[in-house]
């Protein structure tokens, strides 16, 4: 159980940013325009820059891993719950951006260990 433990950080913050960020936005605002945007903002710009980031991260501390990148497709369902709807363009930006990130984590651990 420890083992799985220590990848769970991780998931918590990409599982943020597919729901409870939207919940936390519509609690706080009440301006459906601005609510609107900030939807937009975090599918267009936030929730993949995150998961780029996190994945980047994931990959330098452990190592490339298919599982990481079955996760974050789970993890992307939650989105249904928001919108009602599985929107499978996202879901292929979201784990082609997790995969330049693991990529990229596994070349930034390979230029520093040289």
């Amino acid at each position: 159980m420890k083992k799985y433990l220590k990848y769970t950080p991780y998931y918590l913050v990409i599982f943020f940013f597919y729901w409870p960020l939207y919940e936390l936005f519509s609690l706080l605002i009440t301006d459906p325009y601005t609510l609107k945007g900030l939807y937009i903002y975090n599918i267009i710009l936030f929730s993949p820059l995150v998961t780029f980031i996190v994945s980047l991260l994931y990959s330098y501390r452990f190592r490339f891993s298919l599982w990481w990148l079955i996760g974050n497709g789970l993890l992307f369902c939650f989105t249904i719950i928001t919108f009602g709807e599985f929107i499978l363009i996202y879901l292929l930006i979201y784990e082609t951006l997790a995969l330049a990130g693991m990529a990229s984590g596994i070349g930034i651990k390979h230029i520093l260990q040289k």
